[in-house]
């Protein structure tokens, strides 16, 4: 798939538990989920436990009481991480 970004939700440890996957077809921007299980990733979410975008970082900043930045999107969150920022948001689809 063209132009496909991939966005990656991990637990505390970095570990894969699920991702979301934006692209575009016909001009217009489309989501879908997938979940890792036994190694492979599978289509859906499913009862996968949701967390927080940036997972690992966000904790590394509640434990040195840094400001962490709630934003929209992905997208947003990779833009504040490359100033310098610590931010996160959740997955809004499944």
């Amino acid at each position: 798939m063209k132009d496909k970004i991939i966005y990656e939700y991990t637990d505390e440890k970095g570990n894969p538990l699920y991702r979301q996957i934006r692209y575009y077809r016909d001009g217009k921007k489309n989501f879908y989920s997938e979940k890792f299980v036994d190694g492979k990733w599978v289509k859906g979410l499913g009862d996968v436990e949701r967390v927080l975008f940036n997972l690992p970082k966000v904790k590394e900043a509640i434990s040195k009481a840094e400001k962490i930045y709630f934003v929209e999107g992905e997208k947003d969150v990779l833009t504040l991480q490359k100033k310098g920022k610590v931010a996160t948001t959740i997955a809004g689809r499944s």
